[in-house]
């Protein structure tokens, strides 16, 4: 299922994945602190709170899935590695 041929092609898609991963995150905080921000009496957060924390969670995220992306990818290699021995 899983089959990265080369290093530099695996490479490119642990960074395109860690992107995708970090902006979805980055909007799950972008709609809370909205969401906040609009159920409350007055503003909880101040826009420059909302963006540096969007920013924030963007260079985490970034950071974390950087290195949890190949480790999952090694580990979906070898489940399909040991899938096609027991066959």
């Amino acid at each position: 299922m899983v089959r990265f041929e080369s290093k530099d092609k695996r490479n490119r898609v642990v960074l395109f994945l860690s992107i995708a991963t970090s902006i979805v995150l980055m909007n799950f905080f972008l709609l809370g602190a909205l969401l906040s921000n609009m159920y409350a009496g007055e503003a909880s957060y101040t826009m420059v709170d909302i963006v540096s924390g969007c920013i924030f969670v963007f260079f985490i995220t970034m950071i974390i899935s950087l290195s949890l992306w190949p480790k999952a990818m090694d580990w979906l290699e070898s489940r399909e590695k040991t899938k096609k021995t027991v066959k």
